[in-house]
């Protein structure tokens, strides 16, 4: 299994998915993980923490719990800083401006640096990756899957194994190279598209990456029906290919309604435009016209905090607006329990894992239709991404409807306990079974 990071805290929920999927696949086979470690230069350069609590950058770097891979599994952690939210656009056009070259090399020692970064070609033979490539510098997106995959398949290479199963594209590399030396097949999970991370404008070298992944893999996980209906239409991929397997929920016992001691609206997730942030602050506008004493929060750092900051002041409303920052998952679970309503204004979201804490948490939720947690929670409040008056009436109802919060939690609570993680590794492993009997 190849998964996203060695600190589930750091980048979201990939992260926790893929924690939760290992730990709970590993009750059921002998499960190898291949994960990246960033070094402290790299933790340094990108966990950045602000906001009104006086978080220190050591609690960033640390898991939420004692959650280490080891517990469970064998455990490899390749050298490589992969932070998938952070410089995308940057590594794209270092990419774009480098000289291409060539190169077949798959492994190399450990502390050197290859040669290039890659790209797939079109004109390549069906079932080789092919890599147009160019030479960039240690820490740009690029080097650093090259770095990834190259490890791991020289690590795979001394190991025995059925399947390869790997998460979200910054990974599908490694797993396409290990599929073609090892000749096993290849299970891709789908957490996210570049269609969702750039709001429909995919960055070339991701996509195309993306794109010759699904072609290879065997088979194609996608976290909801949302994400897989744009795996077939976006890449041309057979419908009969691609399987639905939703996230699941690590808290056994979800909390009780409680009444509001105070009208708070909350966001919390990463600041980036998929989620919605800036969405958030203009539905927020629109409630305070007719409830002024509601107040909102946004938690989470990302590339548009400063300009969800920006444009609070410019709405007149940043005196009804608190950022907190990054905030670890307890001060976080915290938050919802002292909340009315969560609002994810989101434009294009594959699943949501923070709509289904929320729920958890005792919150009614307030989501769009681009959001697939809308498919798993049937009385959210579900508006438009666009609509900002809709999405505002829908706030502003349940602010004022003791019973309407009450009904939407409990129904949706009843919902979120069929989502657990092992529910969800017990599809995983039906598809991989089915997998493994066709190549027999």
């Amino acid at each position: 299994m190849l998964g996203w990071e060695d600190q589930p805290i750091l980048n979201g929920g990939v992260g926790k998915a893929c924690f939760h999927l290992a730990e709970a696949l590993a009750k059921q086979v002998e499960l190898t993980m291949m994960v990246p470690q960033a070094d402290h230069w790299a933790l340094d350069q990108h966990a950045e923490v602000v906001g009104l609590d006086a978080l220190n950058l050591a609690e960033v770097k640390q898991a939420p719990i004692p959650q280490t891979y080891e517990r469970f599994a064998t455990t490899h952690r390749v050298p490589a800083a992969l932070f998938p939210y952070e410089d995308a656009i940057q590594a794209f056009e270092s990419f774009q401006e480098e000289e291409s070259l060539e190169t077949s090399d798959t492994a190399f020692p450990a502390g050197s640096a290859p040669e290039a970064a890659q790209t797939a070609a079109a004109d390549h033979p069906v079932g080789q990756p092919q890599i147009n490539v160019a030479p960039t510098t240690r820490g740009t997106l690029n080097y650093e899957v090259i770095q990834f995959s190259r490890y791991v398949a020289r690590l795979a290479s001394h190991k025995e194994f059925d399947v390869v199963y790997a998460h979200d594209w910054m990974t599908f590399l490694a797993g396409m190279e290990i599929k073609i030396q090892r000749k096993v097949p290849l299970v891709i999970h789908v957490h996210s598209l570049s269609f969702d991370r750039q709001v429909g404008e995919p960055l070339g070298w991701i996509y195309e990456l993306e794109a010759r992944a699904m072609r290879e893999a065997d088979l194609i996980l996608a976290v909801s029906d949302r994400t897989a209906r744009m795996i077939v239409k976006r890449y041309g991929v057979s419908a009969k290919k691609v399987q639905v397997v939703y996230n699941g929920s690590d808290k056994i016992t979800a909390s009780p309604v409680t009444p509001a001691k105070r009208k708070q609206v909350t966001f919390l997730g990463r600041m980036v435009a998929q989620k919605g942030p800036l969405q958030f602050l203009r539905v927020a506008k629109q409630v305070l016209k007719q409830d002024p004493e509601v107040h909102f929060i946004l938690a989470g750092h990302g590339p548009q905090l400063d300009e969800a900051k920006l444009l609070a002041r410019r709405l007149g409303i940043d005196e009804a607006v608190t950022f907190t920052g990054f905030l670890p998952p307890e001060k976080a679970e915290a938050l919802l329990k002292n909340s009315t309503v969560f609002l994810l204004p989101a434009i294009s979201e594959p699943f949501g894992l923070a709509a289904i804490e929320a729920t958890q948490a005792g919150l009614p939720v307030v989501i769009t239709y681009q959001t697939g947690a809308a498919e798993v929670l049937p009385q959210a409040s579900v508006a438009d991404s666009n609509d900002t008056a809709g999405l505002a009436n829908l706030v502003v109802q349940l602010l004022q409807d003791k019973d309407l919060r009450q009904n939407q939690v409990e129904a949706n609570q009843q919902a979120v306990k069929q989502l657990t993680w092992g529910t969800s590794a017990d599809q995983i492993m039906e598809s991989l079974h089915t997998v493994l009997q066709t190549q027999e």
